[in-house]
């Protein structure tokens, strides 16, 4: 008994050592002169500024070349894009969505009676970032489930065609007709000596015209992007004991993309430069 006394009593003894080394511990990286974290800061002086007065051109008539507005329009575009996580989820968290574009072209003329319109191709991705819950270590048979958040970035296409109505027509220059001079000669001699000449065209002298323009290619800006969806779980499961919570890894994402699309071109215009 006496041994079974002193064994419990240098038991305590160790433990309460134990914890007065744990305070002293914890106590020395939390006093003052040992802080936790430290924040370090430094008042900034203001530096004082002239203003200038810009150099401009003199007033009058002027020329410059700025982006003219063709057209904008809105445009709304139906997706379904099916998904695949890599692992099971519980429920999505959060979806953060981007619209590019990846492609942008302008046929000036459409090619029927439509006078003043063009037809424009668009082609380009969302991408969106998912975040969703997984289950990962569930406790026993009880309804709580614990996990971790994931991500998974994917981007979903999209391309269209639709028809602009110009605001203001794009300016074109076409390329001429090639030119072809040929010349005259009567130089040209037959094996036969006694034959008289062969007079027709010089094959041995030959010019051409031919005038090349450089148009200014017309272009597209995304002004709005509008992002609508539901998103459906193609193979959810459940068990009798948490009929409210699903597991999945495949969902079906029906997209409505609503965009707002200006079509620009440079395009060289006359201004008055006022002096002020």
């Amino acid at each position: 008994m006496n041994i079974n006394y002193k064994s419990n009593q240098e038991n305590q003894e160790n433990q309460e050592n134990q914890i007065t080394s744990n305070d002293s511990y914890t106590a020395a990286c939390c006093t003052p002169s040992h802080p936790c974290a430290t924040v370090t800061t430094q008042a900034e002086s203001i530096t004082e500024q002239m203003d200038v007065k810009p150099i401009v051109i003199k007033d009058g008539p002027v020329v410059v070349k700025v982006p003219v507005v063709l057209a904008e329009t809105n445009i709304t575009i139906p997706v379904e894009a099916t998904i695949t996580l890599d692992q099971v989820a519980m429920e999505i968290k959060r979806i953060k969505k981007n619209v590019f574009l990846t492609q942008s072209r302008l046929i000036p003329f459409s090619q029927d009676s439509r006078h003043g319109t063009g037809i424009l191709f668009i082609a380009g991705f969302v991408r969106k970032n998912i975040e969703y819950a997984t289950q990962t270590c569930p406790i026993g048979t009880s309804v709580n489930v614990c996990g971790d958040i994931r991500h998974c970035t994917v981007e979903v296409p999209f391309n269209f065609t639709t028809r602009v109505t110009f605001l203001k027509k794009p300016v074109f220059n076409e390329n001429t007709t090639p030119s072809e001079l040929e010349f005259f000669t009567d130089k040209i001699q037959d094996c036969d000596v006694c034959s008289d000449p062969v007079i027709g065209r010089n094959p041995c002298d030959q010019s051409f015209f031919f005038t090349e323009y450089f148009n200014e290619k017309p272009y597209v800006e995304l002004v709005r992007a509008d992002v609508t969806e539901i998103d459906i779980h193609t193979n959810p499961t459940s068990n009798c004991q948490t009929p409210i919570e699903q597991k999945f890894t495949k969902l079906t994402e029906k997209i409505v993309i609503n965009l707002t699309l200006k079509v620009l071109q440079n395009q060289q215009v006359r201004v008055t430069a006022i002096d002020i």
